[in-house]
């Protein structure tokens, strides 16, 4: 399995973004009732999201899974799998949640990192790639 094709350092950094905007939005709704703990909970999976988006090939190579179908179908699913994710993590702990709109942009986020990153890579300059 080769490893030169994974996107890492674009994925931290815009997985750390979301992350940011998600623990932003997490204080905001569930201000004094534990938000901490959500939010330490919220960073390593909104990472990991925008890692399996952003390095799609290198997760089906990993466990030996093919694409019979459009990839765009696999990136709604994983966006979809996000915000089913973050809009169940307090309703689990008996935790009013975060607002539904809020669930949608961060999900909306991790469903534009793919697309975010061919527009931003394509416009740097060559030195920098």
């Amino acid at each position: 399995m080769a490893l030169e094709n994974v996107i890492l350092i674009p994925a931290l950094v815009y997985g750390l973004f979301v992350s940011l905007v998600e623990i932003f939005f997490v204080h905001g709704d569930e201000a004094g009732m534990g938000w901490l703990k959500h939010a330490a909970h919220a960073v390593p999976f909104a990472m990991l999201f925008v890692f399996v988006i952003m390095n799609v090939q290198f997760v089906l190579d990993t466990f030996s899974l093919s694409l019979p179908f459009n990839e765009i179908f696999l990136y709604l699913g994983i966006a979809l799998i996000a915000f089913i994710k973050i809009q169940s993590a307090a309703a689990i702990a008996g935790k009013t949640g975060e607002k539904f709109v809020h669930v949608l942009i961060i999900a909306l986020l991790i469903l534009a990192a793919p697309f975010v990153y061919q527009y931003l890579w394509g416009a740097l300059p060559s030195y920098l790639q």
